[in-house]
């Protein structure tokens, strides 16, 4: 594999895992940082750091980028930012097809969004979510918090939806809505649910689909590897089937792999609580399994939470020990 890969926000949770699943699988792999000092942990995992002080800021990136057949934003909806890099993403396919007249060098532009556009799910009776089922972020409180949460899920199922209507001839685009993410170092998920104290807020028999980030990474490559044809203008759920344990068994498990045995306080979402902390949301992954041919390989969150929650500590002490040695 000789494909050049352009991965924006390498240095992230999800974005890292994601250029890292590509650079396995033989692609040359530049990642857009903002900040030099991630520059050695790409190097580390074979990917060749691009440091530009905003992302926005085609011209100091604009030759790479030009190189790359797949751009990958991992980065997230931005109100202020995604349409900056989509944008990005659209002049450089220009660039590569001269206006469209080389279509078949046209790049696929990659972006990340996630399970929450789909609002609350258990409106299904429990069932998975697909990608025929049309988003429908409830208001479940009249609180601000909940009310701005509506909003801000709106706006990405908006953008969403923006990103595969511009699908040209200079550039193929793909939506992904990756499940809750898990395992290795851990992102926001895992400094949440392993902090203290241990306290369940909202629904004890609330689920949401995870995925490790491993699995994830292969995600991004099987839709990378697909043909153009079959992965233009989609959206994929990437999450493992099955892998949807209540937030009460989820924390329990936690708590029981920290070796801590108080009891777990549970309470009322607090009004300042976002509604999507006390919602299902459990997506279907049989899309991407089909026609793609993607199949997670670990086994679950819950059966295997013990090591994951000692890789998300050795990470914290690690960082830790930098910090020190810098002080």
């Amino acid at each position: 594999m000789s494909s050049s890969v352009f991965v924006i926000g390498a240095s992230g949770y999800i974005g890292l895992g994601v250029a890292q699943a590509f650079r396995r699988a033989g692609y040359r792999v530049y990642g857009l940082i903002r900040n030099e000092k991630y520059s050695n942990i790409l190097l580390e995992n074979e990917i060749e750091p691009i440091v530009a002080q905003t992302f926005d800021d085609l011209q100091s990136f604009a030759d790479t980028l030009a190189l790359c057949s797949i751009i990958v934003d991992t980065v997230g909806y931005n109100a202020k930012l995604s349409s900056s890099l989509l944008e990005v993403a659209i002049q450089t396919g220009k660039t590569r097809t001269e206006d469209g007249k080389l279509s078949h060098y046209a790049p696929l532009y990659i972006f990340t969004s996630g399970i929450m556009t789909y609002g609350d799910t258990s409106s299904t009776g429990r069932r998975p979510v697909d990608e025929m089922v049309k988003p429908r972020a409830a208001n479940q409180g009249a609180n601000n918090s909940s009310s701005a949460n509506v909003s801000a899920m709106k706006d990405r199922e908006d953008f969403e939806n923006h990103i595969l209507a511009v699908s040209s001839a200079s550039l193929k685009t793909t939506v992904v809505r990756p499940g809750f993410v898990y395992g290795g170092q851990g992102g926001f998920v895992a400094n949440l649910f392993y902090s203290e104290p241990l306290v369940i807020q909202g629904r004890r028999d609330m689920r949401w689909s995870w995925v490790h980030v491993d699995d994830l990474g292969e995600g991004y490559v099987a839709i990378a590897r697909a043909p153009r044809v079959v992965v233009d203008k989609q959206l994929y759920n990437l999450a493992a089937p099955n892998d949807n344990p209540t937030y009460e068994e989820l924390r329990t498990a936690m708590a029981k792999a920290q070796g801590r045995k108080e009891t777990i306080e549970y309470k009322e979402a607090d009004k300042d609580v976002p509604t999507r902390w006390n919602t299902d949301s459990i997506i279907n992954p049989a899309k991407a399994i089909n026609e793609l041919g993607w199949h997670p390989r670990h086994v679950g969150f819950v059966e295997e939470i013990g090591i994951y929650y000692k890789a998300w500590a050795a990470h914290q002490s690690t960082q830790e020990i930098k910090s020190s040695e810098h002080a």
